[in-house]
This record gives structure tokens, sequence and C-alpha cells, in this order.
């Protein structure tokens, strides 16, 4: 059950009781109120009928002349509903009596009520003074009972009526009251249902338009938190994915020099030189997996910056990508100069390596890859240039982007899962640099990493 239906029903059944209380309550008072004044009156009344027949039979001394003036007054109250009897205490027996049949005396100088035949009676007992007699009085006052069931019909009537226009007005101002709670609630569930924008309605100063506030503050707040948790989860899964992705390369290279090792009649000499790459790109593969395990790195700018030769440093990515490069029949070639910069040396041989692996998968056999550095004024410049299928315009905007591949056709072992190129605009904007690409369909792309020299 509801809380409104709630508050309906205890209220309603409350008011009842307490109403209907008070009606019976004030009834019940009425007719003991009515009682106590017929009973006085009665009394009374009893007391002027013995005071009368006392002075009326003060001279008649003959018991047959007082018999007649008692006979007369039993007949001449009679039409009124009293009843008379006059007791003889001498011999303990009634002289003249009209009493209805039944009638209990009462015991000395008293009143009872009685219910004799279905109606009701005070009976009265008064002694009439200097005679040896005693008036017993019997009044009918059955109307008191009929008046109490009367006016009892009619606070019943009226505790209905009470009763169901305080139900009407009391279900009316309840729903009105209630209103903001179902609006609250309505809001509870849209959030439920994972609508996180879901606001309250405010109006007032009462407790449900502060409850409201405190409700979108708390939804806010929970919405925050959700999109903030949901942010995590993407920068863990895009983490997951660099991770594998930048481990494909020194794997490969690692493939190719021990099947180099394994399959060739080299020198003692080379074969030292190979296991030493081997050993270096197995050290640089598990430095990538720290840096990039630490999710923010990147975004809190968490690089550590330090002097690098470009020229070494683009000579060293070449010794990682020239296995493939021959497996593909493609032409990769340097063309550097021996320029010193400050930067994550692990991140931006990472973001040349991801270039120029870019720049082997766009060329087919036959194709050409340049990466070269140069420095201008305050700019230092890397250029990565193949002459590959190229982009198109439309697309070139959104290579950057993570997950955009711009060739859906082709399989994730060639054409990656599209985080290469989102990773390297990360690593620029973490240095300060800036990533440019230049393109044309069927004739080549060009990448452009611009440092500026402190």
């Amino acid at each position: 059950m509801r809380f409104r239906e709630k508050t309906y029903l205890i209220t309603l059944i409350l008011f009842l009781l307490f109403l209907n209380l008070g009606i019976f309550s004030l009834a019940y008072y009425t007719y003991q109120n009515n009682t106590q004044s017929a009973m006085q009156f009665s009394k009374e009344e009893s007391r002027v009928i013995a005071e009368g027949f006392r002075k009326d039979s003060q001279y008649l001394h003959l018991p047959s002349a007082q018999q007649l003036l008692m006979r007369n007054y039993c007949n001449r109250y009679e039409s009124n509903n009293l009843y008379l009897c006059f007791w003889n205490e001498s011999i303990g027996e009634p002289i003249i009596s009209n009493l209805p049949e039944g009638t209990a005396m009462p015991k000395g100088d008293g009143i009872s009520s009685q219910k004799i035949n279905e109606k009701r009676y005070f009976v009265i007992s008064t002694p009439i003074e200097s005679t040896r007699f005693v008036l017993i009085y019997a009044k009918d006052v059955s109307y008191l009972d009929e008046d109490f069931k009367r006016l009892s019909a009619v606070y019943v009537t009226a505790s209905i009526a009470a009763s169901a226009i305080l139900a009407l007005f009391l279900f009316l101002i309840l729903r009105k009251l209630s209103m903001p709670l179902e609006k609250l609630r309505a809001a509870t569930e849209q959030i439920s249902d994972g609508n996180f924008e879901t606001r309250a309605e405010v109006s007032g100063n009462d407790e449900f338009a502060l409850l409201a506030k405190d409700f979108n503050r708390m939804s806010a707040h929970i919405g925050k938190q959700v999109e903030q948790l949901e942010q995590n989860a993407r920068s863990k899964q895009l983490m997951l994915d660099n991770l594998a992705h930048e481990m494909r390369t020194p794997l490969t290279s690692i493939r190719g020099y021990a099947e180099y090792l394994i399959n060739a009649n080299i020198p003692e000499e080379e074969k030292l030189d190979s296991l030493e790459f081997i050993i270096s790109e197995t050290e640089r593969l598990k430095a990538i997996a720290v840096r990039l395990l630490d999710e923010s790195f990147i975004e809190q700018n968490r690089i550590e910056p330090q002097p690098v030769n470009l020229g070494e440093l683009i000579n060293e990515v070449y010794k990682k990508l020239c296995f493939k490069a021959n497996e593909r029949q493609i032409s990769l070639t340097t063309a550097t100069e021996d320029v010193v910069i400050n930067c994550d040396k692990l991140l931006t041989e990472l973001l040349i390596t991801n270039l120029a692996d870019n720049a082997i998968k766009a060329c087919g056999a036959g194709g050409r890859v340049v990466i070269s550095c140069y420095k201008k004024e305050d700019k230092t410049f890397v250029l990565v240039e193949d002459n590959g299928r190229g982009i198109s315009k439309d697309q070139l905007p959104l290579i950057t982007e993570p997950f955009y591949r711009t060739d859906k056709s082709r399989s994730r072992e060639d054409g990656g899962i599209g985080l290469g190129l989102s990773l390297c605009k990360r690593i620029a904007d973490a240095h300060d640099a800036l990533l440019l690409f230049e393109s044309e369909l069927g004739k080549g792309t060009k990448a452009t990493i611009c440092f500026t020299n402190p």
C-alpha cells in the first residue's frame, strides 16, 4: 500500500473514530441532562401533588371521602401519563392505585427508573405530611428514550454526511500534497533506468521542496560519479588496446631477428648484434608495458623529458621495422641530422614507430617509406613519408580519433584497431608538439611532427 493511501486511511479512520465518539458523547450527555431535568421535575411534581392532597384532605375525616379524593387525583393525572398510588403505611397496603401492573414500590423516600411493559417510568415515593399515607408517583418518560433515538439518528446522519465530505476533501488534499512525492518517485525510476540527467521539480519552500533540492543534488553527484566511472572504464580499455597495439612492433622485430639467427649463416659478430637487439627490444617491450599500464601517464602530462638525439632514435626505429619492411618488399630509408631535443624518449619512439609502421602498412610491394628529421630556426621537424594508397580529404581530419580506420575492409592483423594515430596525437599533445598530415589518394601520405625547441 502506498504512503498516500496509508495516510488517507489512517487519517480517515482516526477522524471518524473521534467524530463519532464526540457525536455520541454529545448525544449521551444531552440524554443524561434531559433525564436529570425530567427526574428533578418529577420529584418536584410528586411533592406538589402530595402537598395538594394533604391540603385537600385535611378537612375530610371519613375514609370513604378520602378514597374518593384519591380516586379523583388518580383520574385527573392519568391523562398526562402520570399514575398515582396512595399507600397506607399503617397496614402496608395500597388504598387507591392506577399504577401500571408490575410497578415495584420504591424503598423509603426515593426515586427509581423502571422498565414496565416496554415503557420507561420514573417511580417516586413521597410521604404525605400529617397523614398516614405515602404517595407513589409513576410517570411515563418513554419520550426521553425516543428523543435519544431520534437525536442519535440525526447525529448518525450528520456523521455519515461529514465523513463522506471529509473523505472526498481528504482524498483531494492528500493527492495534491503527495504530488511532489509522486514526481520524485517518477524521477527515481528514470534514474534507476540510467537517465542521470533527470531532475525533480522544485516548487515552494516546504519539506517536499527541500527533499527535491537534495534529490537533485544527489542526482547530479551520481551523474558525475557515473560519468567519471565510464570515463575511467574507457581509459582503461583504451590503455589495454594501446598496450596490445604497441606490443606488435617489438614482437615483430624480435621474431624477425630470431628467425634471422636461425635461418641465416652469419658471422658471430652479427649474431651478437642481433641478440643484443632482441634483448634491447625485450627491455623496450617491458618499458612500454609499464608505461602504458599507467593509463593516466599522458592525460596528466606525466612525461619524463630528457635530451634525445633524434637521428639516433630514428635509426633505432629503422632497426625495428626493417624486417617488416623487407618482408613486404618495401624500401625503408632514413635521412637524419644530429638534432637534440628534450622529450620522453620512450613515448617519442612510440610516436615515430607508429607513424612509420602505418606508412609501411599503407604501401604495397615496391613501395617506399622515408623517415627524416631536421632543424629549422627554433623548430625541429620529424617527417614520415610514403608513396602508399593515401587518404581522402574527408577522412584526413578523422584519422587521429580512437578506433577510426580509413579502410574498413582491411583486417585487424593488417590494419590494427585504429589506435596508433590516436595514441600518436596524445603523445604529441603531451610534448606540446604539432602532428600534421598531408595526403592524396594514390600518391601517398606525409606525417609531420613539429617540436618547439626550448
